[in-house]
């Protein structure tokens, strides 16, 4: 089965220059610390400032800002139907390989957008976040060349923040609050719909996915999440991609090989509070962790060759975000139904659509059956939807209201007969017109509720017919029958 298409790359420098004579060039023979990566970050904004936004999500617990470069084509706004992706690095401050690569993948893509046309195509179809450093504090403690160590690993205050998540496993009551970093990146996942994510680490050189962790608690248990086969392919794409990690060959500080350089998370080793699963759990976004080599904090002269080997794989797998099923939702009207359950039969992982009512479904090539559920709204249902690897399926639903079932009356004074007609003539303009045919002595409106498929319109044919009810003011029961009855035709259209 063919995943995806292989593009080589012939990288003669790795000294990134920018198209920008005001920019510095960026040299590859050095870490970027905080403030130089602030610096560099501040100068791709200023320089890019149609494809990138730079903004920060929170700050470390050392006050150093938790920077995310956000690169697409309209970045001054969210565009619907556009999916969300996202790549963290340095979580363990001192595993730094990631760090770097993303550094230069922001000026990549920053750098090339415009001339490549696979890069423009990417930029101008995905909106792409990128935070270097989400551990900035255990960066700056860190040591160079301490291949296995552990220093810098933890926050500043000594907290492992990949253990410090929501577990689904763990029902014990926390003995601490989680850390400010842990705390921003929740905020940040929950209140955006991203769809694909990378956690990048270092140590090892392999690609784990979901689940990290089980109720048995222990290592070497393979914990299979519902969406374990979409998992295993995307973190294929990554693996098959990379110069090496596909090789599944051994760390020479470990004795453990990784077939197609693919890891069940749990399998390996057990994580708990883990980045990963709280991203699967809580919100839209599939994420898988990638261990980028086998020294946590190589010498700087290994900088060109891991970004030689990771750079097709950071590309192909942003590619990813637009496999699947995707599309709208959206009531008869044409109006966005935000929040609603996209549920794949078969499938024990729900998913929601977002502001304009865009969903994204990231699945294997297959068949399947779909059912959307919003409240307030009659289920939608579409079978023999066909998924293929090569380009995502587009699937639109339209929910219709779910009939209201009124068993006593609700008097309606004429202020609230007036909000009630309106707020019906804007959510159904499409088959409703609301006008007044003049004012009574006290200079009330008398309203007219037109209800058809051309409003406003006299067709050809068609028969036109009226309601007029409370002529005598004390007769109030056709009044409320016919306010039931205009709820009754514009909930059951098209039904």
């Amino acid at each position: 089965m063919k995943l995806f298409e292989v593009k080589i790359f012939h990288i003669l420098t790795v000294v990134l220059l920018t198209s920008e004579a005001t920019l510095r060039p960026i040299e590859s023979d050095r870490y970027h610390n905080y403030d130089s990566l602030t610096q560099l970050l501040h100068e791709y904004a200023t320089a890019y400032p149609h494809i990138t936004q730079l903004f920060s999500v929170g700050q470390s617990v050392e006050n150093r800002e938790l920077w995310v470069m956000r690169i697409t084509d309209n970045p001054d706004m969210q565009e619907p139907g556009e999916p969300m992706f996202k790549y963290v690095a340095n979580m363990h401050g001192n595993e730094a390989v990631g760090r770097e690569i993303v550094i230069y993948l922001i000026q990549y893509l920053c750098d090339s957008y415009g001339r490549d046309d696979r890069i423009s195509g990417l930029v101008n179809s995905t909106d792409i976040y990128i935070m270097p450093s989400m551990n900035p504090d255990g960066f700056e403690h860190a040591i160079i060349r301490d291949c296995e160590g552990v220093t810098g690993r933890n926050n500043a205050d000594n907290v492992d923040l990949n253990r410090d998540f929501p577990d689904q496993f763990d029902a014990q009551p926390r003995s601490r609050p989680r850390q400010l970093e842990t705390e921003a990146l929740i905020n940040w996942i929950t209140s955006n719909s991203f769809v694909l994510s990378g956690n990048l680490h270092g140590g090892s050189l392999v690609g784990s996915y979901p689940f990290d962790d089980s109720a048995l608690h222990k290592s070497g248990f393979y914990s299979r999440s519902p969406d374990d086969a979409i998992f295993k392919e995307l973190t294929l794409v990554y693996s098959r991609s990379h110069s090496m990690m596909h090789l599944g060959r051994e760390c020479p500080q470990y004795s453990e090989s990784f077939p197609n350089g693919i890891t069940n998370g749990a399998q390996w080793y057990e994580v708990s509070g883990g980045m990963q699963d709280y991203n699967y759990l809580h919100s839209n976004c599939f994420e898988l962790t990638l261990e980028l080599s086998c020294c946590k904090y190589p010498q700087v002269d290994n900088l060109p060759t891991e970004w030689n080997n990771n750079r097709e794989a950071l590309i192909a797998f942003i590619e990813q975000v637009h496999r699947g099923v995707s599309g709208f939702v959206t009531d008869i009207n044409g109006q966005p139904i935000p929040n609603a359950t996209i549920q794949v039969h078969g499938i024990d992982h729900t998913v929601k659509s977002a502001s304009f009512g865009d969903y994204w479904r990231l699945l294997v090539a297959g068949t399947y059956t779909l059912t959307v559920t919003a409240d307030g709204y009659e289920p939608r249902t579409v079978s023999g939807v066909i998924v293929t690897n090569s380009t995502g399926t587009m699937i639109n639903f339209t929910l219709h209201r779910e009939p209201t079932h009124q068993d006593n009356f609700s008097h309606h004074s004429n202020e609230e007969l007036k909000e009630f007609l309106q707020s019906y003539a804007t959510s159904y303009s499409s088959i409703t017109r609301l006008y007044s045919i003049g004012k009574s002595v006290e200079g009330i409106d008398l309203w007219v509720m037109e209800i058809s498929d051309n409003p406003g319109i006299h067709e050809l044919g068609e028969p036109e017919f009226k309601y007029i009810a409370n002529m005598h003011g004390n007769e109030v029961t056709g009044r409320e029958t016919l306010l039931l009855l205009i709820q009754y035709l514009c909930e059951n259209y098209g039904g």
